[in-house]
């Protein structure tokens, strides 16, 4: 399996761990009453954030698109090419700067974005699979229907 394969492997493994944990949470006090709960959300989190990123760049450096300036840049260049939607650019810009707090700011992590992010957003990371997969490397797309 090639590069991004296994990165998209990577992705899919990891979103259905945070899947399980999203369902075992019934509330957010349970996710706030547990340290073990918001370590497990936090570096899954930041791990299918890095995991995004590391797919764009390797998108970007394939398609030969412009070098982005940071992190954030890598989702609008891959927007700018059609590669995402701005659905899904809406949510991975927010979604770099989260990536930041979690890696330098973890005292600063708000518990409510990332129980949001569990209970609402996990959909959003399989979306930008899809779009960016079907478009950039169809033939490594070993999760089709996520």
């Amino acid at each position: 399996m090639k590069t991004i394969g296994r990165k998209i492997k990577a992705l899919h493994d990891r979103l259905t761990r945070l899947k399980q944990l999203s369902e075992e949470l019934n509330t957010f006090q349970d996710y706030e009453n547990s340290s073990n709960y918001k370590d497990i959300a936090e570096r899954g989190i930041q791990v299918s954030i890095e995991i995004c990123l590391d797919i764009a760049k390797i998108v970007i450096s394939r398609k030969n698109l412009p070098e982005p300036k940071d992190n954030k840049g890598v989702f609008v260049v891959l927007a700018e090419a059609g590669i995402i939607s701005e659905e899904s650019l809406k949510f991975l810009v927010p979604m770099a700067g989260t990536r930041n707090i979690l890696v330098h700011g973890y005292d600063k992590v708000d518990d409510s974005l990332i129980y949001g992010i569990l209970k609402r957003h996990l959909a959003d990371f399989e979306k930008y699979l899809v779009e960016v997969v079907e478009i950039s490397a169809p033939q490594e797309n070993k999760f089709e229907g996520f």
